[in-house]
């Protein structure tokens, strides 16, 4: 792929019409896209995962409004966001989203999260239940009852910790073509998206890697991620077994990060009944591998 251009990171084109800054107290300044369609009776806010940004939803957010006014946010430490050198855990980015809920005074909303942004809207689901009207879950859960298998398990060795390691972020910006090559494991077939999708994630990728102040932040989340995890397991357990909140789990049948038995393992430890949905031939993002069946499932 040609035209490689590493700089400061621009939003999709087909968002860039949305595009705000708000700043956050303790937080700093927060980029985000807003359809503004005020009129709209309900809000949606779309979380993304580690190491992506609001832009990982550039398929899914003209459709979403059709009914909602619609809001993607770059976490802190990813994207356009500010990246300041601190702990970032997942209460942390828990915190950021209510903020970001009250300074555009929305009480309540509908929240997607995507892997990791999936712990997050998950976590403020289960702590404030008042302020999520509907959980949709993609690809990422506070449950998880199944590691990566092996052929996966041997790659994700070399990225965590190694893929927020100095030395191997400094190999791959040698290597433009080695840096896209690493996002193979998170789609189902990456050479199958459009073209225009391809290029889009070539040159996302790249401006990632040069991104040192993201590299330290996705470092901080990897740290901090096993030990949250094993302290507030059981008291998810519990919650997610009464949680009010209405929720639909949606997971790439072939995702080679979660597999598929996570999202089934959620949908069932809750007792309140769970829309599953299963998309074949799509990996642990589905938003961009499979949008109009994300988009279809959310609106029905």
């Amino acid at each position: 792929m040609n035209n490689l251009y590493i700089g400061p990171m621009t939003p999709a084109s087909q968002l860039a019409p949305y595009a705000q800054t708000i700043v956050l107290p303790s937080v700093g300044s927060i980029f985000y896209y807003d359809s503004a369609n005020i009129a709209a009776r309900e809000t949606i806010i779309l979380v993304h995962g580690l190491q992506d940004e609001a832009d990982t939803w550039r398929h899914l957010f003209q459709p979403l409004m059709q009914r909602y006014r619609v809001l993607a946010l770059d976490l802190p430490g990813f994207g356009r966001s500010d990246k300041a050198h601190r702990n970032y855990t997942p209460l942390f980015f828990a915190d950021t989203l209510l903020q970001f809920m009250d300074a555009l005074k929305i009480g309540h909303a509908t929240l997607v999260g995507n892997s990791l942004g999936g712990m997050i809207a998950e976590w403020v689901a289960l702590m404030h239940p008042a302020r999520v009207s509907r959980l949709i879950l993609l690809d990422g859960t506070l449950i998880i009852v199944e590691r990566p298998p092996a052929s996966a398990d041997n790659i994700l060795q070399q990225i965590f910790p190694a893929y927020f390691n100095r030395k191997y972020f400094e190999a791959l910006r040698k290597d433009p073509q080695a840096a896209y090559d690493t996002l193979n494991l998170y789609y189902a077939n990456l050479g199958g998206l459009p073209q225009a999708d391809q290029e889009f994630l070539f040159q996302r990728v790249n401006e990632r890697v040069w991104d040192e102040a993201q590299r330290l932040a996705a470092l901080s989340v990897q740290r901090n991620l096993p030990r949250f995890i094993l302290i507030q397991l059981p008291r998810w357990l519990r919650a997610i077994a009464h949680s009010p909140v209405p929720t639909q789990v949606i997971w790439g049948a072939d995702d080679a990060i979660l597999s598929a038995r996570n999202g089934q393992a959620r949908a069932v430890a809750q007792k309140r009944p769970v829309q599953l949905l299963i998309i074949p031939h799509t990996g642990h993002l589905p938003q961009q591998e499979s949008p109009t069946a994300v988009s279809d499932a959310i609106l029905t």
